[in-house]
């Protein structure tokens, strides 16, 4: 179980990321806590990869972007609802080998929420894509 008391505003951000690390509401008497794994830096180019660079260029131009890169945020949920703790897939996991320092922060920061692994009651994985069930590959938590 988990508290909404530390997470019912934004976290303020801490000196190397972007944005609150986790924020929380009510649905209802469902409590949701969203967290975030870290940003997965893409290609330009895997977004509106079927229209004109210059036209992909113009938009993040408007939205203040740059064209080489997008960090794409990568966001798991917590839902406790009765006696169930659920976790909304698993993030990216901490592999030294995909070389991506601001993605797979999902434990640290389940831990800073103070969410206990053993107490997680079910797993939901929405896809197979490695940055929803990457973090059931890590060591401490496939174990679980």
């Amino acid at each position: 179980m988990f508290s909404l008391e530390n997470t019912a505003a934004p976290i303020a951000p801490a000196l190397d990321e972007l944005v609150p690390s986790r924020y929380a509401l009510n649905v209802g008497d469902v409590e949701v806590l969203v967290i975030s794994d870290g940003v997965l830096p893409l290609p330009t180019q895997m977004l509106g990869h079927n229209v004109p660079a210059a036209d992909r260029d113009e938009w993040f131009d408007e939205m203040y972007l740059p064209h080489d890169a997008f960090d794409w945020a990568l966001n798991v949920m917590v839902v406790h609802s009765g006696d169930r703790t659920i976790l909304i897939d698993a993030g990216l996991g901490m592999d030294p080998d995909l070389q991506l320092p601001r993605a797979g922060q999902l434990i640290r920061r389940l831990g800073a929420a103070g969410i206990d692994l053993g107490g997680i009651t079910d797993v939901v994985i929405t896809h197979m894509h490695m940055d929803h069930i990457g973090g059931l590959l890590v060591d401490g938590v496939k174990e679980q």
